[in-house]
């Protein structure tokens, strides 16, 4: 269980930073070299600890909603 979350928050932050900085496919050296200039090492862990919290709130939801209706269906 705790290797598939830290799967999904390792795949997410990948995904994010491919989204948020495209030019990490094309110069990954020069954007590794522009975070060390601006001294910004955790705002990608930052956000995507926010998008894992929200998207785990809607897994969370997505679960209960199924469960309430398996539950009233099977009465």
């Amino acid at each position: 269980m705790m290797i598939r979350e830290v799967g999904i928050f390792i795949s997410l932050l990948i995904f994010l930073a491919v989204v948020i900085h495209p030019d990490l496919l094309s110069n990954l050296s020069e954007r590794f070299s522009l975070m060390y200039e601006r001294e910004n090492y955790f705002h990608p862990f930052i956000y995507t600890f926010i998008v894992y919290l929200l998207l785990s709130l809607l897994r969370y939801m997505v679960i209960k909603a199924i469960q309430v209706i398996r539950k009233i269906t099977n009465h």
